[in-house]
């Protein structure tokens, strides 16, 4: 993924997500959940066996020891366990999902689109195995297919944040003649939805500053201002140097500066906020 100008160092304080979580991976972890919480809800299904019995048990016990296992990083287990699933229930899309995912995280990316692609012919309007489908194609480096992907789960599922958080990192990746103007909106789309989003202030912002758009730039510098209260006096610091350069409609020098910060954010090594033990239920450097 292309590095950004930063604008990292604040949102790295602000949000818990260090240079070493990258918002790919972070929105795996986080569709890694949805698809958990999906499983519950297709237990109803005819095609699984009778809840209660024995074998209910066993599909049960298969697919919460298999996510638990590929949230901590126990590969071994996660495979034997997710393979099982997918062998016990092969019409359950989310045992699919998730073994795409481990696949995914190991960059066996030939593997991980068979089970993904599996997974969206068993839940074609499943917005998150397209936004799973998404992160695939755009680690691959295939950047028109990831969009392409995304933009499906968007039209799937308006209120599909992450996804969209996704599509502008795309759309900004492929670097086509309009490419920073439709990222800029998408960021002003997420904010629509939720106005106090940090991580989408702060990418709006360094979009602004690129694009000199001096308005929009001091706009979104005031809204970061305002929740800056309790971040290091370093961090205050560099937020001043950028304040003033967009009081002053200096965009360049605004986006100079957050270039400049580039090198402390990825220095930094914090986990996502709210990952104990990597169960993931919200990661505030992407949409919620």
């Amino acid at each position: 993924m292309r590095v950004r100008s930063s604008w990292r160092s604040c949102c790295d304080v602000a949000s818990g997500v260090g240079s070493s979580v990258t918002p790919q991976r972070v929105a795996t972890l986080l569709l890694l959940a949805s698809i958990a919480a999906t499983f519950s809800a297709c237990h109803s299904s005819p095609k699984l066996p009778e809840k209660g019995s024995r074998a209910y048990s066993n599909v049960v016990s298969a697919f919460y020891i298999g996510l638990a296992a590929l949230q901590v990083g126990d590969d071994v287990h996660a495979e034997s366990k997710l393979s099982e699933l997918t062998q016990l229930v092969p019409t359950e899309p989310a045992g699919w999902a998730n073994w795409g995912v481990l696949a995914l995280r190991q960059r066996n990316y030939d593997v991980a689109a068979q089970r993904l692609e599996r997974a969206r012919d068993l839940a074609p309007q499943s917005d998150q195995i397209y936004d799973l489908l998404g992160i695939l194609e755009g680690q691959r480096g295939h950047s028109a297919e990831a969009i392409a992907d995304l933009r499906k789960a968007i039209e799937l599922n308006p209120n599909n944040l992450r996804a969209a958080y996704a599509l502008a990192e795309e759309i900004e990746r492929q670097g086509d003649a309009n490419s920073e103007a439709e990222f800029q909106q998408v960021m002003q789309k997420i904010l629509a939805a939720q106005p106090d989003n940090l991580a989408a202030l702060l990418e709006l912002s360094r979009s602004a500053a690129k694009r000199g758009d001096a308005a929009t730039l001091k706009s979104a510098v005031e809204k970061i201002s305002a929740r800056s209260s309790g971040w290091p006096k370093e961090v205050q610091e560099q937020l001043a140097t950028v304040q003033a350069a967009a009081a002053g409609s200096d965009s360049a020098a605004a986006a100079t500066s957050g270039q400049r910060e580039e090198r402390s954010s990825a220095e930094r090594k914090c986990p996502p906020e709210g990952t104990g033990g990597r169960k993931v239920s919200a990661a505030p450097h992407c949409p919620k």
